[in-house]
């Protein structure tokens, strides 16, 4: 009786832990670094962005991007994981209604809907590059 007891003691505590480790997904760190680093340093969300033809891109991790322009540097929050910029030399982004403008919630980047836009100082870019190399690197 007591082994019994004690299996479905044993088998209950196994599955309680199982929920947590089973259905979610954890974060990767670089990812997480600058969810941390949008929320600390109180980042504020654009709408639009001005686009031009001489534009670059660099993936940071499959949830962000830093686009670089003539109108300067933004932080790009993908709605999904975007897995479609890895390993893409030519990342161009698909814009639905304006082609010299990138508005959030409507155009994608390589088929990922941009979900955030945030607007970034030539250090802010810099620390988020810096924070993705130290967090792990980029993917």
């Amino acid at each position: 009786m007591a082994t019994s007891t004690m299996r479905a003691a044993a088998l209950a505590a196994a599955l309680s832990f199982a929920p947590g480790c089973a259905g979610t997904p954890e974060t990767p760190p670089e990812t997480q670094a600058i969810r941390d680093y949008i929320e600390v340093g109180e980042l504020q969300e654009a709408e639009r962005i001005r686009t031009h033809g001489s534009d670059k891109w660099m993936p940071a991790t499959l949830y962000f991007a830093i686009y670089s322009g003539r109108d300067g540097r933004f932080l790009l929050a993908f709605a999904r994981q975007c897995r479609e910029m890895v390993d893409n030399t030519s990342i161009t982004p698909d814009r639905r209604y304006d082609h010299n403008v990138m508005r959030t919630g409507i155009d994608t980047l390589r088929g990922c809907r941009i979900d955030k836009m945030y607007p970034l100082t030539e250090a802010q870019a810099q620390e988020i590059e810096a924070l993705v190399k130290m967090a792990g690197g980029g993917n």
